[in-house]
């Protein structure tokens, strides 16, 4: 088994409400099981929900890879469940003293609980290029986007999952130029990635760290991947609106399967 769960989807700010109810309003957290492992990507609003799952499945040593430290990617942390109980032993993956980042917005005034002073069995690990959890190899690459982020590739027996969230692939300074991220995505069987913007909305918001549609779709087109999974929705991006777009992105071409990630979604990769 090797599974991918969404949590949350949005990008920037959570987006409650009867508009956005389709795709979810929580801000970005998936999650990555085999048998052996489970891994948290990002601790944005949906990894609330991820602490009653945990439960239910009985999972105790929870790996959680922070992308990078923007507000709406750590923000939920505080509220989830395990890292306020000690049976859980957790091993916090990230870049540049991931535990002082944590503990900023765990303290007073911001947060009654200091993370100092969690009961969890927590580890903190920087993240390195190329490493393994477990039975899953994990590869970075860096993204375009302020302050940095790492993209992610994780591999099972031959099958492969990217996840890129918060990237400029139209980036005019970029870190990384758009044939390394082609190599990158390359042949993956799931291919998700940060499509914040429309090409119009994009003008006025260069330089902010995200893409668009029609960015996402060209890169999987090129990589052969045959898919793209657009994520990090723009929170004034109603459901209507984002599945008119994904509409229009289908009969725009017919090499790639577009679709949108939402909450509670599960793909097994088999």
């Amino acid at each position: 088994m090797f599974k991918l769960i969404f949590w949350g989807v949005r990008g920037s700010v959570p987006s409650p409400g009867k508009e956005t109810s389709y795709f979810g309003g929580n801000t970005t957290c998936i999650t990555i099981e085999t048998k052996e492992t489970f891994i948290i990507v990002d601790g944005g609003t949906g990894i609330r929900n991820v602490g009653n799952y945990v439960e239910e499945k009985g999972f105790r040593n929870i790996r959680i890879i922070f992308t990078h430290y923007h507000w709406d990617h750590l923000q939920g942390l505080p509220f989830f469940a395990p890292i306020f109980n000690p049976k859980y032993q957790i091993d916090i993956f990230g870049k540049r003293n991931v535990s002082k980042v944590l503990s900023i917005q765990m303290k007073r005034p911001f947060f009654p609980a200091d993370y100092k002073n969690l009961p969890s069995k927590i580890n903190h690990l920087k993240i390195k290029k190329n490493f393994t959890i477990d039975d899953i190899e994990v590869n970075t690459i860096e993204n375009n986007h302020p302050s940095g982020c790492v993209g992610l590739k994780f591999s099972y027996r031959n099958k492969s999952v990217v996840f890129m969230t918060d990237n400029e692939l139209s980036a005019s300074d970029p870190v990384t130029k758009r044939a390394g991220f082609v190599e990158f995505v390359k042949d993956s069987d799931v291919f998700i990635h940060d499509s914040q913007y429309t090409e119009e909305e994009i003008e006025k918001k260069r330089g902010w760290g995200h893409s668009t549609f029609k960015e996402v779709v060209a890169l999987a087109d090129d990589a052969g991947t045959g898919q793209a999974i657009f994520t990090h929705h723009d929170p004034m991006r109603s459901d209507a609106i984002l599945k008119g777009i994904v509409a229009g992105e289908t009969k725009r071409q017919n090499k790639v399967k577009v679709s949108a990630a939402r909450e509670n979604l599960e793909i097994k990769i088999r």
